[in-house]
């Protein structure tokens, strides 16, 4: 969907194009109205257009200054003028200095439209031609690592972090059309992938699974295998090198599997969550919170953690506090609710429940068996 701003200084025409014409039909979104030029040239500086649908003649800033400025300062800006029939001379100006098209006034709105598709046509080719520009120069500069493709990557204001490779295995594949997707090289039966503009963890495990729902019903076998997440350009030839050698088992479901790189960084990582709870089990613990300090998804830091440990956070935590509950019963006096408290368990009765389900015995049992070990 491209993004349209609309400029007139008329109210009735501003909302009368805004509000009356099908343009997400036609593959827009207006993402503002402006009442003159400097009020346009504010709106284009906070926000993403692709397009200018502006009148010629305004109070202020004129739709030819306004033309003129967006010429240099938003070369790709595509810009269509609206005129009145005596103002002809003045479109003729508006095309010299780089509008695209222009449209008489009162608007027709077939006119309107076919102008309009003509322009998300050209926008799409760009879109397409610049996508294949950009997926070159990334695997020229994988394969030769050299500083003037960097520079020149740094050059596309597209190109956002974060960024994430990806990598495809399969007998039946096809291309992926999904937005700040790039194809980087297809060989035989893998593509290679550079996802761009990702928000954060939690958004590159939800394009993942979109990827696992899109290859549940093929019927050959389908392996992603992905890289981490990073900020720099410059680290392409690292996160390519981590889906190539990804090997953690992040998901499998069917025919599907997603192997994710798995850094020592995150072995050091968690080395530090399992010392944090050995020294603050007695305290509420949040698992969610675990995964923020780590900057991670609560869903992968639950995945990595149970690889690391064998089970979920939960019972690993819950597991720690009855082996300290246990030292307590066999080496002190406290009694079972006192023990409960110092251990972490808010209530003594669910301590109890738990102490019995997990040892088979009561405390009080499990205490006698170990009497002669109390210290008097």
């Amino acid at each position: 969907m491209f993004k349209l701003l609309i400029v007139d200084d008329e109210w009735t025409i501003r909302e009368g194009l805004e509000k009356t014409i099908p343009w997400e039909e036609w593959g827009l979104q207006v993402v503002g109205t402006a009442k003159n030029g400097f009020e346009a040239l504010d709106m284009l500086e906070a926000r993403q257009t692709d397009v200018l649908l502006t009148d010629i003649r305004m109070p202020g800033m004129s739709g030819l200054d306004l033309i003129a400025t967006c010429k240099d300062k938003y070369p790709s800006l595509k810009m269509i003028i609206l005129t009145g029939h005596d103002e002809f001379e003045y479109a003729q100006k508006a095309i010299k200095l780089g509008a695209d098209d222009f449209l008489l006034k009162p608007t027709n709105v077939d006119e309107l439209k076919e102008t309009m598709l003509n322009i998300t046509k050209t926008l799409k080719e760009q879109q397409t031609e610049k996508a294949d520009l950009i997926a070159l120069v990334v695997k020229d500069y994988i394969e030769h690592h050299q500083e003037e493709h960097l520079t020149k990557l740094q050059s596309f204001e597209t190109l956002k972090a974060k960024y994430g490779m990806m990598i495809i295995e399969s007998d039946n594949l096809h291309p992926a059309n999904r937005t700040n997707c790039l194809l980087i090289d297809k060989k035989d039966n893998k593509e290679m992938y550079l996802f761009h503009s990702i928000e954060n963890e939690a958004q590159w495990d939800t394009i993942l699974s979109d990827y696992k729902a899109e290859f549940a019903d093929c019927e050959s076998k389908v392996e992603l295998s992905c890289s981490l997440l990073t900020s720099e350009l410059d680290q392409l030839v690292s996160i390519y090198k981590q889906a190539n050698v990804a090997s953690m088992s992040y998901c499998e479901q069917g025919n599907v599997t997603i192997y994710k790189y798995r850094d020592e960084k995150y072995t050091l990582d968690f080395e530090d969550v399992l010392m944090f709870i050995n020294q603050h089990y007695m305290e509420p613990l949040n698992q969610v919170e675990m995964a923020k300090k780590l900057h991670m998804s609560n869903s992968y830091f639950s995945r990595l953690f149970k690889q690391h440990t064998g089970m979920n956070f939960v019972d690993y935590v819950t597991n720690k506090r009855l082996e300290v509950a246990k030292d307590l019963l066999k080496t002190t006096k406290l009694k079972t609710y006192e023990i409960a408290n110092e251990v972490g368990f808010v209530e003594a009765r669910y301590f109890g429940q738990l102490f019995k389900k997990h040892e088979g015995c009561t405390p009080g049992d499990y205490r006698r068996k170990f009497e002669g070990h109390v210290i008097s």
